[in-house]
């Protein structure tokens, strides 16, 4: 199919193509409690042609380029008119030039998952799934796992042609707990990579666990100015702040104003230093690649080093405007653990936030929000579950004295501190 699309191409006006393949085995599995309700797999092909137009308008020279999604089933005439009408709206879009990559004679690492089929995964990861569902008061409510064998590849005009397979795992789930009548449900969803049924356990039974905590909840108190910490998932949220700031496209498009060789921490910084490099194929990642999706093969990079901006990162297009060699597109975060321990952090008053209905940081002005979902509260002397309220800050004024945990966590992409400490945050009670 892609030598037939290669040839069509050949035919019609076009200065540039990229084609990306994708071929994906999945089994799904629902569940209502324990019990299967469905179980349906799927054998899905896609083509993806990019196609890309030069031109020179005002003695500047632009690529156009636009996409088409081609199905196996399409005839040759079918074909060329979408790829046809594709090069006829690539003419409208005026992007700075930029090249397309060429192939590269690098050795890329290996990607990590197991070569076990599909087939061999369901029955252990089910058990996994279930295995501390055995409680009175809580349990799991309903769950979908998704797991997809996938394969890729990436041909374009200059020559590349590479290739590469992972999986693609994903757990939905609620956990519900019936605590003096009243029962509280918490959703969770869960991205993976690996054969690994003892996390996905682990990850159920902390969801069980919360479940309940959150029905033993109290309204969180009014704190106003308070030291908290953030643990688990909103972490997550928090150095994607960092990682998008160092972005070439938020550096061309001005977003960000970050600049290699100097402080993204700011000065005079009295806690922890970040450190964050970028691995494109980490072990139980969803996001793991060997190459970028325009075929650049990929390779680790330290973006952060102790507070100084080391690297920039993105896509070729990106990099060209800056005049940088490009690391490519990497969505996979690790941040180093800093000085504390999470036993140190709890030795004074504070605020632990577990889960939120919604944490958002903006990548723009560092400001950050959510509403709390489950969280504890230790006022010196005991510690109790609370829920409801909000909190609000900004990263350019907590940065210089957060601390960074030294026990080290992994949600899917991102493996970083299991907690991080900020003071004098801005507490909303109910």
């Amino acid at each position: 199919m892609i030598d037939n699309i290669k040839n069509i191409l050949s035919t019609i006006d076009v200065d540039g193509w990229k084609i990306i393949e994708t071929k994906t085995k999945s089994t799904e599995l629902f569940f209502v409690k324990k019990e299967l309700d469905m179980n349906r797999g799927k054998d899905v092909h896609h083509i993806k042609v990019f196609v890309y137009k030069d031109f020179v308008e005002d003695n500047t020279k632009y690529k156009g380029s636009s996409s088409t999604n081609i199905s196996p089933t399409m005839d040759d005439t079918e074909i060329k008119e979408k790829l046809e009408d594709a090069a006829f709206a690539a003419t409208f879009v005026k992007n700075e030039y930029y090249p397309l990559v060429k192939p590269v004679d690098m050795d890329v690492k290996n990607m990590n998952s197991t070569s076990r089929p599909i087939s061999e995964w369901v029955n252990g990861l089910v058990d996994g799934i279930f295995k501390y569902d055995t409680l009175e008061k809580g349990s799991i409510n309903s769950s979908e796992l998704f797991i997809n064998d996938v394969s890729t590849r990436i041909v374009n005009s200059e020559g590349v042609d590479v290739s590469y397979e992972g999986y693609e795992g994903q757990l939905e789930f609620i956990t519900n707990w019936t605590e003096d009548g009243e029962e509280i449900e918490l959703y969770r969803d869960i991205k993976f990579s690996d054969y690994n049924p003892d996390y996905l356990s682990e990850e159920v039974n902390h969801m069980l666990n919360m479940s309940k905590e959150k029905a033993m909840a109290t309204n969180t108190p009014n704190l106003e100015k308070q030291t908290i910490l953030l643990t688990g998932e909103p972490v997550k949220e928090f150095f994607n702040y960092y990682y998008q700031r160092a972005n070439t496209r938020a550096i061309y498009e001005q977003i960000s104003t970050e600049k290699l060789n100097e402080s993204i921490q700011g000065d005079s910084i009295n806690g922890d230093l970040v450190t964050i490099k970028l691995d494109p194929v980490m072990n139980n990642s969803s996001k793991s690649k060997p190459y970028d999706n325009d075929g650049l093969p990929l390779k680790e990079v330290t973006i952060i080093k102790d507070g100084i901006l080391k690297s920039y990162w993105g896509n070729t297009r990106f990099s060209s405007y800056l005049d940088i060699e490009p690391t490519g597109d990497i969505e996979n975060i690790v941040v180093e653990g800093g000085s504390k321990s999470v036993e140190d952090f709890k030795k004074e008053p504070y605020l632990e936030l577990l889960a939120f209905s919604d944490f958002q940081v903006n990548p723009i002005t560092g400001d950050f929000a959510g509403e709390i979902r489950l969280g504890r509260y230790f006022d010196g002397e005991k510690t109790i579950p609370v829920s409801s309220g909000s909190i609000s800050g900004n990263i350019k004024e907590v940065q210089k004295n957060m601390y960074l945990s030294k026990e080290i966590n992994q949600d899917n992409n991102f493996i970083g501190p299991k907690t991080i400490q900020l003071f004098d945050i801005d507490i909303s009670g109910s």
